[in-house]
């Protein structure tokens, strides 16, 4: 599992998010997408709609709207990624 996932173990929402955004932002996606699978969240919209609402609080020109705007463009492959991931994981257990 990722380094980092204990601080998951409450399994938060924003917890998650921020998680995810750092393993994003270092281009670390298969970790992203486990992750994602693991906590539930990558396949819940909740997450994708508390992600954008917080995006578009963000001034424009901060680094944390960028980060949230350059993850969310890719939320539709994300979501079908994050599905085979959970299918797959079922599959060997």
């Amino acid at each position: 599992m990722a380094n980092g996932y204990s601080l998951l173990a409450n399994n938060e929402l924003i917890d998650a998010l921020h998680y995810v955004l750092i393993l994003w932002k270092e281009g670390k996606r298969d970790e992203m997408k486990e992750v994602l699978a693991e906590t539930g969240w990558g396949n819940k919209d909740a997450f994708y709609r508390v992600a954008q609402a917080i995006s578009e609080t963000l001034p424009l020109e901060s680094k944390e709207k960028k980060l949230l705007d350059g993850f969310l463009a890719g939320k539709e492959r994300l979501i079908n990624e994050v599905k085979q991931t959970t299918i797959q994981r079922r599959l060997f257990e």
